[in-house]
């Protein structure tokens, strides 16, 4: 069974971080210093997509670490990451497709996903 992709959405920043906020963006898109600024001030705004879980962790505590707000969105079910790093509780999802309980971000770190593979609706009556 597939992974799930996450996204880092950067939701604003406080103090007098700007400098430092932007120059995390542009080591995490690649972007320049200007479109970095633009991305900061059109927060909210996603800063990595389809992306493995722990790169998107790291990726979001990186933006923390400088000052930045930063969310962790699991690509199934749209959930949003509590920002201490644990698990979501496996519950209501948003995929048609997966159990919550299949998803990276409802498991703890370190745990490994079930071994059955997700049951996906048929497209043949």
């Amino acid at each position: 069974m597939e992974e799930p992709d996450f996204r880092v959405l950067l939701t604003g920043w406080a103090g007098d971080g700007r400098r430092e906020v932007i120059g995390v963006l542009r080591a995490l898109t690649g972007l320049s210093a200007w479109r970095s600024a633009l991305l900061l001030s059109d927060a909210p705004a996603p800063v990595v997509e389809e992306v493995p879980f722990e790169t998107a962790v790291r990726a979001a505590a990186s933006l923390r670490a400088a000052g930045a707000g930063a969310d962790v969105v699991c690509g199934w079910c749209a959930r949003t990451l509590p920002p201490d790093g644990r698990p979501l509780a496996p519950g209501p999802c948003a995929s048609r497709y997966w159990s919550a309980s299949d998803c990276r971000a409802s498991r703890p770190e370190g745990t490994a996903r079930p071994d059955r593979a997700p049951e996906r609706p048929s497209c043949e009556g």
